[in-house]
């Protein structure tokens, strides 16, 4: 589900509108999104917005449907500095700390993969360490090990 090239240490966004076009950019050029993923992605994020406010972290769980994806996968981002995004429920500003940008092919397996993600979200050991680890490989063991 998760690996090393799509873990990104210490991006550095001023907005989601940057974090979306440049992650978008780089799953393009890797091969797991379609060249509609970008538009998709920000039109879907700017009205159902994806950002989650946790105990000690907020995260932000971005994705749009499976006809703009070419390869299944989680893109796990760790923002340098926090990026703004608007929450979930209430549509107010937060800053994000970390942002898990799903890739589904299958359209059926988004509310599985999505259910899975909120579950952990509550587990503050867990975030903790997806903030602090410096080693893209382990973060990539935790998670998948996590999520499959």
């Amino acid at each position: 589900m998760l690996s090393k090239d799509l873990v990104f240490l210490d991006a550095d966004y001023k907005t989601s509108d940057e974090f979306l076009n440049s992650i978008a950019d780089e799953l393009l050029e890797k091969g797991y999104v379609k060249e509609s993923f970008k538009d998709a992605i920000l039109k879907r994020e700017e009205e159902y917005p994806t950002a989650i406010g946790t105990e000690k972290y907020n995260l932000a769980i971005p994705h749009t449907d499976s006809e703009h994806v070419n390869k299944p996968g989680v893109a796990f981002v760790r923002l340098k500095n926090e990026c703004e995004f608007k929450e979930m429920c209430t549509n107010n500003d937060i800053n994000v700390n970390m942002a898990f940008v799903l890739l589904v092919t299958q359209k059926e397996e988004q509310v599985s993969l999505l259910s899975k993600l909120m579950g952990l979200f509550g587990e503050t050991e867990f975030l903790e360490s997806l903030y602090k680890e410096q080693d893209s490989s382990v973060i990539v063991e935790v998670l998948n090990n996590k999520i499959s």
